[in-house]
Parts: structure tokens; C-alpha cells; sequence
């Protein structure tokens, strides 16, 4: 049974008291096919070029801050910004052979600590889910990002979750349990208009549909076991419900019918 619930514990990394559920979930979601798609697409988006400055806000574990350092090379900067400093301990420490040129900053993506105009392109992946005041963190991500720069963010619409399953309420109840854990559940659906809010123009959106057919995999990306004790724990349903509903799907990933899917949303403006 985890003691940390991921929906909600990204907010604060530093106070968990088991840090490597939050390191191990970055890392996991990091190996899957889909998510790599998603960050060598949003590469492509961004339009890095040799001698730009990037910021990374929210930069977790530091790998796509990596990834972009090296397309900014020769003469480019990549500052990752993050809220964590045991998260940046743990990116400092993944640091390629052969030093990038990477820095990182402490910080609160809501009062960036930098001045404006100070990047040339500006990304957040999967962070303002779990921010109060998103705008308010667009907003700053527009005034640091350079006149004519980028910005880029990329984040999920829960109201899309999905578990396949026979026993259908069961599975909405789950569902909403953990979409109603988040801070912010329906951002990746709200980008779009934030960044026409904040001033920002040419503003596109490139959907994205995450499939894991694996109920282990799942489990550890969407905390499945552990929404079904805390909906057990709020006698939404019974113990003995929720047991069923887990073996189901156990029984359905070995049998290759397990599926949960999640739709989100890359969307890029610029200033």
C-alpha cells in the first residue's frame, strides 16, 4: 500500500515522507513510448535553435531539460526551475557525462525569480494540475518569456480518464475519486484559453491519448489500489467491492483486455 497519493503530493515533493514514489513515477512515465513522443514532439514545437535560452518550469527529475540543453548547443542556456529542491538534487545528479549546460533554480513557478524578456522559449509539463492559480503561473511564464518567444505547456484533462471495465459504476466512482484529487483537473482542456487570456497569439492545440495496458504499470502512474481504500475508507463503496473490481482488472491485464486512457493537451503560443 503506498503512503503517498500522487494527484496530490507533486504539489509538495519536499514534505513527502516517501520521496522516491514521486522520483519513481517521473522516471516511470519518462520510459513509456507515448510520453517520449510527447516530449520529442513538443521539441519540434518549441523550434529550438543553437544559442537560445529555455526555461524549464517544473523541471522534475531534469531529463527534458537535458533533451533540450543539447538542442541549444552550441551557445544556448537551459535554467530548470523548480519548487522542489530534493526533486533538484535528484536531476543534478542524473546530469549526463560530459557537463550541459543546464542551471538550476529553486523556485515557485508563480513568482519565477528571473526578469522579464528573459527567455527566448518557455515550457511546463504536466505541473499546473497541481498549482492554485494556474493563470497566475501562464501569467509569469508570459512575462519572463522574450517578445516573439514560445511558450509551451502540456498537461492532462482528467475529465477524459478511462478504466475499461465490466463493473461500471464501480469504475466511475473511481474515476472521479481521482480526477477530484486534483488541483486543477481540467487544465489541459482550459490551456487554450488561459494562453489567449495572457495575450498570447497564434495559439494552437495537438491532443495526445495515453493508452497503459498494463494493470501493474497503471497502478503505479494512477494510484488505482490506493483510490479504491480511500473510496472504501469513505463507505462510497464496500471493501468487498473494491476487491472484485481490482481483481478484475488484474485478470483482464493478464488476459490482455486491461486498458486506461487520458487524453491531453500540448498547446503553444507566442508572445
Amino acid at each position: 500500500m503506498s503512503d503517498e497519493y500522487l494527484s496530490r503530493g507533486f504539489a509538495d515533493v519536499d514534505q513527502a515522507s516517501n520521496r522516491d514514489a514521486y522520483f519513481s513515477c517521473l522516471a516511470l512515465l519518462d520510459s513509456l513510448p507515448y510520453y517520449r513522443d510527447c516530449k520529442q514532439r513538443s521539441c519540434e514545437l518549441l523550434q529550438l535553435k543553437p544559442g537560445m535560452t529555455v526555461l524549464e518550469a517544473g523541471c522534475g527529475l531534469g531529463d527534458d531539460a537535458f533533451r533540450i540543453a543539447e538542442r541549444v548547443l552550441p551557445g544556448g542556456k537551459v535554467v530548470a526551475l523548480d519548487s522542489s529542491a530534493a526533486m533538484l538534487e535528484q536531476a543534478k545528479g542524473r546530469e549526463p557525462a560530459g557537463r550541459l549546460p543546464v542551471q538550476f533554480q529553486l523556485g515557485d513557478v508563480r513568482a519565477i525569480p528571473f526578469a522579464g524578456h528573459s527567455f527566448a522559449r518557455c515550457r511546463i509539463d504536466r505541473v499546473l494540475q497541481h498549482v492554485p492559480h494556474p493563470e497566475k503561473a501562464i501569467a509569469e511564464l508570459v512575462r519572463v518569456l522574450a517578445p516573439g518567444g514560445l511558450l509551451l505547456a502540456y498537461d492532462n484533462d482528467w475529465g477524459t480518464f478511462s478504466i475499461a471495465s465490466r463493473h461500471k459504476n464501480i469504475s466511475r466512482i473511481i474515476e472521479q475519486s481521482w480526477r477530484d484529487s486534483f488541483t486543477n483537473s481540467r487544465i489541459g482542456h482550459d490551456l487554450r484559453s488561459h494562453f489567449i487570456s495572457a495575450g498570447l497569439s497564434g495559439v494552437n492545440v495537438y491532443p495526445g491519448t495515453s493508452v497503459i495496458v498494463d494493470f501493474e504499470t497503471a497502478d503505479r502512474v494512477y494510484n488505482l489500489r490506493e483510490t479504491v481504500r480511500r473510496v472504501v475508507i469513505r463507505k462510497v463503496i464496500t471493501e468487498a467491492q473494491g476487491r472484485t473490481w481490482i481483481g478484475e482488472l488484474i485478470d483482464q491485464s493478464r488476459l490482455g483486455g486491461f486498458s486506461v486512457t487520458l487524453t491531453a493537451h500540448t498547446v503553444v503560443g507566442r508572445k
